[in-house]
């Protein structure tokens, strides 16, 4: 795959792909202070909105299963797909008279998740070397929305206006980034003679989808529901013959889309449990707990305004220094060491924040850390490494694992939330465990990361060099 028109500056490139992936950041970012009123609106309680948000990750993960098919379709094309996606989740969810209809916008939402890995191999390609980590940083920068703005204004729009205006803005910005993509990104060159491993793929996407859509209905019907035991299982058996059914792809002379090597080294592995684990502890509690613990009437009893500009507005404007920095520094001192620090900063807030979380001030301190920290410093040095460390003859693999463990993690976050509220009510002592757990996570994502190897020495590298 080439390029075929003339490759535009860094400064026309870079605040293209920035609103693409704002584009994706607010379909959560802006949804997360209303959903309060969202379940108001729709009639619908906190097990059927955690099943909507988990269906929204869970359409990211299967989404970016897929990213290989960018290799053969092209960077810009897949850029559009996702956000006309986008553009139509914002439209049903606008409609949306019940969680229904919503959850199939949410789903829809979801695939847009695959804005920011194609981002960060649209800069790999055209950027140069010593520009690379500072443009992911600026990247990084926008993954928890505008500085907080949309956050504010989303929460302001919430109490004011209802939570249907939110989605017409986010159609609005969805469609303003899908026409400066196709005036600012090159067109591309497609090479035909790329073929995408389709069956290990479908496999995976199928495993994924089933093994997570049981863990979200759990919730509300019970571990030893048909469903639930249904998909899991599925999901399982599906994830457990993955490898034969690379092997034989590998067999066959073909690209597979993960070879074995690959996934049994240390420059994969720990690098996909770190966002499974970290991204699940953030989405549970950032964008779940949190939110709905502020607005309650037994909790801190915010408005969504008040929630929005005492505890989203702290963490996105703090993920504005962070993200850029994180960027500069990971080359200088290591993408690993950032990788790490990051989540020991992340890990030590979410434990506070479970000790104190009656406490309006402690929240107000320690949720901001959560968000800033994993997209602004591990998130920045998750996207570097994964290019990285991402096999020379299969660029997309580790971007597109990394972006799909991401979403997985979300997924499973909101469904633990989701299960606990569910199972213990939404009283103080239900909040404190669903937090707590959580924030178990996040130890289990610091381990992680202690384990993925630098650049330079990584296994991967070496034997893809060979």
């Amino acid at each position: 795959m080439t390029v075929a028109g003339r490759v535009p500056s860094p400064s026309r490139l870079l605040p293209t792909l920035i609103l693409a992936v704002v584009a994706f950041q607010v379909t959560l970012t802006m949804v997360t202070p209303a959903l309060p009123a969202i379940g108001a609106g729709l009639g619908a309680d906190p097990g059927a909105l955690g099943r909507a948000q988990a269906l929204y990750a869970i359409a990211g993960a299967v989404a970016t299963v897929a990213l290989p098919l960018s290799d053969r379709f092209g960077r810009r094309n897949a850029l559009l797909l996702a956000l006309v996606t986008g553009a139509a989740g914002s439209l049903l969810s606008a409609l949306a008279s019940g969680p229904g209809l919503f959850t199939a916008g949410r789903v829809l939402h979801g695939i847009g998740v695959i804005a920011l890995p194609l981002a960060t191999l649209v800069i790999h390609r055209h950027v140069p070397e010593q520009r690379f980590g500072r443009a992911l940083g600026w990247l990084g920068m926008v993954s928890l929305g505008v500085s907080g703005a949309d956050t504010l204004l989303a929460g302001w729009l919430a109490d004011t206006y209802g939570h249907r205006i939110l989605f017409w803005i986010m159609l609005a910005v969805q469609i303003v980034a899908a026409v400066a993509v196709v005036l600012v990104l090159p067109a591309e060159t497609l090479d035909r003679t790329v073929h995408p491993d389709a069956s290990g793929m479908t496999v995976l996407a199928l495993g994924v989808g089933s093994l997570l859509t049981g863990i979200s209905f759990s919730q509300s019907s019970g571990w030893t529901s048909p469903l639930v035991l249904g998909t899991v299982l599925a999901g399982l058996l599906l994830l457990a013959v993955f490898p034969a059914v690379e092997r034989g792809v590998e067999r066959r002379g073909r690209q597979p889309l993960a070879r074995l090597r690959h996934l049994r080294s240390r420059s994969t592995w720990p690098l996909l449990l770190v966002p499974v684990f970290g991204m699940g502890a953030l989405a549970g509690l950032a964008y779940f707990i949190v939110p709905l613990y502020a607005q309650h009437p037994g909790g801190l009893g915010l408005s969504a305004t008040e929630y929005a500009l005492f505890i989203g507005v702290p963490a996105a404007v703090l993920v504005v220094p962070c993200a850029p920095l994180a960027g500069m520094l990971a080359p200088r001192i290591g993408w690993t060491r950032v990788l790490v620090l990051g989540m020991a900063v992340m890990t030590a807030a979410a434990i506070a924040l479970t000790a104190t979380l009656p406490i309006l001030i402690a929240v107000i301190v320690f949720a901001a850390p959560l968000g800033a920290c994993f997209f602004g410093i591990t998130g920045t040095a998750a996207n570097g490494l994964s290019v990285l460390l991402s096999p020379r003859e299969n660029p997309a693999f580790l971007p597109g694992m990394l972006q799909c463990s991401i979403a997985v993690g979300g997924a499973v976050g909101f469904s633990v939330a989701a299960s606990v509220l569910t199972g213990l009510g939404t009283g103080q002592a239900a909040f404190t465990v669903a937090a707590g757990v959580l924030a178990g996570m996040t130890v289990l994502a610091l381990i992680a990361a202690t384990l993925v190897p630098s650049p330079e020495t990584a296994p991967s590298k070496a034997a893809s060099a060979r």
